[in-house]
């Protein structure tokens, strides 16, 4: 079983960091893809949820020194 989860990320300013993002998520246990966008400031993560959690898909992106919120979170 694969879902979906979007995150908006903060701190992306080129494709540099699109690719780090991506690097860094494609190391995680039961992650399918990852795609970031930096212009849009967003991050789509398909995986699996019984191999890893939104949760740490979100302490991996905070590690490598992005901010990381819901997509469409306010605050």
């Amino acid at each position: 079983m694969t879902e979906e989860l979007v995150l908006e990320v903060g701190g992306m300013t080129c494709t540099g960091c699109e690719a780090r993002v991506g690097k860094v998520l494609d190391r995680l246990d039961g992650v399918r893809s990852a795609t970031a966008d930096h212009q849009a400031g967003k991050v789509r993560v398909l995986f699996d949820p019984a191999q890893t959690s939104a949760g740490s898909i979100g302490e991996a992106i905070t590690g490598a020194g992005y901010e990381v919120a819901p997509h469409g979170a306010s605050g």
